[in-house]
């Protein structure tokens, strides 16, 4: 790793400018702004404000999502950026229950366009009709 494990956790300065860009064009977004190296405040085309923490973490789990909670006690998600990177079940239970939405990056556009628990549970198409299936094979 020639840059001694810096990016890790944190996005390599190309992934935060894709994020940039690509939120920047959302629909439902006005306006975002990086407010600290992982911290980025969206505002909505409806006046609310989304504060996320971009990470570059391979798999959060459960004590990825309570660290960074107790670093930023107020966001509303949290994303990982890379298109390789995952999150743990446990990863994300602990973030809902704290009414944090754990995210990978094509969740996250999704989950824009919508609120509350809409939002922090969002599923992709590909992820309900996964569900779907599941459930009409237990039967």
């Amino acid at each position: 790793m020639p840059e001694g494990g810096r990016y890790e956790k944190i996005p390599r300065p190309e992934s935060i400018q894709y994020f940039l860009d690509a939120i920047g064009r959302h629909n439902k977004v006005r306006n975002i702004e990086q407010v600290e190296e992982q911290l980025f405040k969206i505002t909505k085309t409806n006046g609310r404000k989304v504060l996320v923490h971009l990470t570059n973490i391979y798999v959060v789990s459960e004590a990825e999502v309570i660290e960074i909670m107790s670093n930023h006690n107020h966001i509303d998600a949290i994303v990982t950026i890379s298109t390789w990177n995952s999150y743990s079940v446990s990863g994300k239970e602990v973030a809902k229950a704290n009414k944090i939405g754990l995210f990978l990056m094509d969740e996250f556009v999704g989950a824009l366009n919508f609120e509350g628990n809409l939002f922090i549970n969002y599923l992709t198409p590909y992820q309900r009709e996964q569900l779907k299936k599941e459930k009409r094979s237990l039967f």
